[in-house]
């Protein structure tokens, strides 16, 4: 699972280079303070700047807050590149989003080993597209999937099969794919705290 790192942010900040290390957020309405943050940068999200968040109430926790309004001509632009660039790796890939997707590198793995495949494409992504992603490699798109969100940003996990009970088990419920806050709350209220 290859996830694009903060992606409308990450493109903001490629595309003008006064945004890059700021504090930045990509909102619907970003001069008014009932805007909704649609994504943010890194740097913002140190500050518990988050998605979903009212310009003023992420402005509260960073008054530096740079908030620029989305492009979608440029995300779909930069989505295609990123695309067109794991198709040359496998013909098995899954868009899930214009930011994620799916690839198998099985048949392309038997060639050459599977960790060199994974970092060219993260080093190429990075060096040809311009934008940071994090990797989740697994034997299966779920697993995956959870893998690419342990690191972020610019990581890389494998979780094998033998490492579910080590890896996953410990961790909190919010944090397993699909497991959202409600969710996680009912889990808690029956005693249900990590995913083992």
């Amino acid at each position: 699972h290859i996830d694009l790192n903060s992606y409308f942010a990450s493109v903001e900040q490629l595309l003008q280079p006064a945004l890059r290390n700021q504090p930045i957020a990509v909102a619907g309405n970003p001069n008014e303070r009932r805007g909704i943050i649609i994504t943010c940068s890194y740097e913002a999200r140190a500050f518990g700047v988050k998605t979903t968040m009212t310009v003023g109430e992420a402005k509260k926790l960073c008054p530096e807050l740079i908030v620029v309004p989305p492009n979608f001509e440029r995300y779909r632009e930069h989505s295609r590149a990123f695309f067109t660039l794991l198709s040359e790796y496998s013909e098995l890939l899954e868009p899930v989003s214009i930011d994620e997707g799916y690839l198998d590198i099985t048949e392309a793995a038997t060639k050459r080993h599977a960790m060199e495949i994974v970092k060219e494409i993260q080093n190429r992504l990075l060096a040809e597209v311009g934008l940071p992603c994090s990797i989740g490699v697994a034997p299966n798109k779920f697993l995956a999937k959870t893998a690419s969100d342990m690191k972020k940003p610019l990581g890389i996990t494998v979780l094998r099969k033998r490492d579910i009970q080590a890896m996953l088990w410990p961790r909190d419920v919010i944090e397993m794919h699909g497991v959202g806050k409600k969710t996680a709350e009912k889990l808690y209220e029956n005693g249900i705290r990590t995913i083992g």
